[in-house]
Parts: C-alpha cells; sequence; structure tokens
C-alpha cells in the first residue's frame, strides 16, 4: 500500500522539511498552502484554512492515509 501524505503548512520551514522527507522516502505527497510551490514529485493543493469552504473543496478528491500539520497562526498571548 502507498503511504499518502497531506502536509498542512507546506510552504513553511517545518512543513517543506517534511515534505522533502517524506519524497526520499518513496512517499506520496499532498503540500497544502495558500501559495502551493510547484515541487517535482508533489501534488499542489491551495487553500486558506481561514475558509473551511476553500478547504473542503480543494481537498474533496484527496485520500491521504497520514495528516501532517505544521501550520501556526500569529495571535496574540
Amino acid at each position: 500500500m502507498t503511504q499518502t501524505a497531506l502536509v498542512v503548512g507546506a510552504s513553511g520551514i517545518v512543513g517543506s522539511a517534511i515534505t522533502q522527507l517524506l519524497l526520499d522516502n518513496q512517499w506520496q505527497v499532498a503540500a497544502l498552502s495558500r501559495s502551493p510551490s510547484q515541487v517535482p514529485g508533489v501534488i499542489p493543493i491551495s487553500a486558506d484554512l481561514q475558509y473551511p469552504a476553500t478547504v473542503q473543496e480543494a481537498l474533496t478528491a484527496l485520500k491521504p492515509t497520514h495528516l501532517f500539520i505544521t501550520t501556526w497562526s500569529r495571535q496574540a498571548t
């Protein structure tokens, strides 16, 4: 069975590192971000987590076996 990962926040430092690690280990990778980069072998998915309807639409056909959430939101603490 092929391992399929969805990396949320894939354009950031941690997300891009995880994406590359997964690719190096023969995973199928879908990378979700507001502005996805075109990395060879990666399925780019454009969506903004602040707009659930865009996320739902973008992920309709995707069936990942694993989810990696590497995003953060600047907030007052």
